[in-house]
């Protein structure tokens, strides 16, 4: 298993990762189009647009398998809401069901925090599915869940977010 950097050329794997994990993930806890709405071809317009140069410090990292499938990714940059602050925001991790409870999403992870403190930030953000099972991940690497939520609506179903923070980085 090898966590690199990712760029252009793995959008196709990436894409195929993301739709793989989003429905696996959210099956049973978000409402059906949510869950259906990420198909391959979506993920792609998502990386292609991610992957040009914007002034969000943007970053990605993927986990490949030992035959070079890419199996998860991380990806984030300057928090979205308020980028002048300074403060890092994992946007999205996400690992195929067979890979997780390996330790790669911790190498993801620690891939992602170095990517922010070399962009010269020193706390982040991740908002999180407030009834995802995996929470206990974002405890398990220091973050502290904080108070407030967003909610989502989807075709009239609201999706509740919950936000763990991580301060001094370093």
């Amino acid at each position: 298993m090898r966590v690199r950097r990712g760029g252009l050329l793995d959008i196709h794997g990436i894409s195929e990762a993301y739709a793989e994990s989003w429905k696996s993930t959210y099956e049973g806890l978000a409402p059906e189009m949510f869950v259906k709405g990420m198909t391959v071809e979506a993920a792609k317009q998502i990386f292609h647009e991610s992957l040009q140069p914007n002034e969000y410090s943007y970053f990605l990292h993927v986990a490949e398998a030992d035959d070079e499938r890419i199996v998860g990714f991380i990806d984030g940059g300057k928090e979205r809401s308020h980028p002048e602050k300074g403060i890092g925001e994992i946007y999205a991790i996400y690992l195929l069901k067979d890979f997780q409870k390996q330790g790669i999403g911790r190498k993801l992870f620690e891939a992602a925090k170095k990517s922010l403190i070399d962009a010269g930030m020193n706390s982040m953000v991740v908002w999180v599915l407030q009834n995802s099972p995996n929470k206990r991940f974002y405890v398990a690497t220091g973050g502290k869940l904080q108070t407030g939520v967003k909610t989502l609506n989807v075709a009239g179903n609201p999706i509740v977010l919950e936000s763990y923070f991580w301060e001094n980085l370093k």
